[in-house]
């Protein structure tokens, strides 16, 4: 084998390497759907309120991102590339805030916001934490946050904040994740 070559033959070898063949494959990315869960409760067997219209739904910075969101020890959050939501955390999170506001009984009926139905009331949707918590050691859970506004007339005849979380030890990430969210549905609209 002459020099020239041999020369070729390692220049490919290390192209090669910096473009990846040689390494493994990184894991398929998955993507993971939002529901609202069994957990969802009916609250009233008779509605407290009239019609309400699901007026807003929005998911705050830093979680209204595709990538799923995991809380770490030292205090910094990650983002996992290979584990992502199937949509947008808000158009995943109205579907769930429809479902979970309808099965609560609070409400004589809830429509979209594109509904030209009248409404009693105005519903604004917030949540403020959706992550995978891996603070501490050996333990993750999905945790959730959210805040609901009912509005009459432009002013706040309703408040209540609720908070939900999941085990989130095994490989279903939706289950874990949806059981959270609609768990602090329920516990925001037991305050109402």
């Amino acid at each position: 084998m002459n020099m020239k070559t041999s020369t070729s033959a390692f220049s490919a070898f290390i192209l090669a390497l910096l473009a990846g063949c040689l390494t493994t494959t990184p894991p398929p990315q998955s993507d993971w759907n939002i529901e609202c869960s069994e957990r969802a409760a009916c609250l009233a067997e008779t509605p407290k309120f009239g019609v309400a219209k699901l007026a807003l739904v929005e998911v705050r910075a830093p979680y209204s991102v595709r990538e799923v969101a995991v809380l770490r020890a030292d205090g910094s959050m990650a983002f996992d590339q290979f584990n992502m939501y199937a949509a947008s955390p808000v158009q995943l999170i109205k579907s769930v805030s429809f479902a979970a506001l309808e099965r609560s009984g609070l409400f004589k009926a809830v429509v979209g916001s594109s509904s030209s139905a009248d409404s009693d009331v105005e519903i604004e949707v917030a949540v403020t934490k959706l992550a995978l918590d891996c603070r501490e050691d050996g333990v993750r859970r999905a945790v959730a946050e959210i805040s609901l506004r009912l509005v009459r007339a432009h002013a706040i005849v309703g408040y209540a904040k609720g908070l939900g979380s999941a085990d989130a030890s095994g490989a279903n990430f939706a289950s874990s994740v949806s059981d959270a969210v609609t768990a602090a549905f329920a516990n925001a609209m037991k305050k109402l």
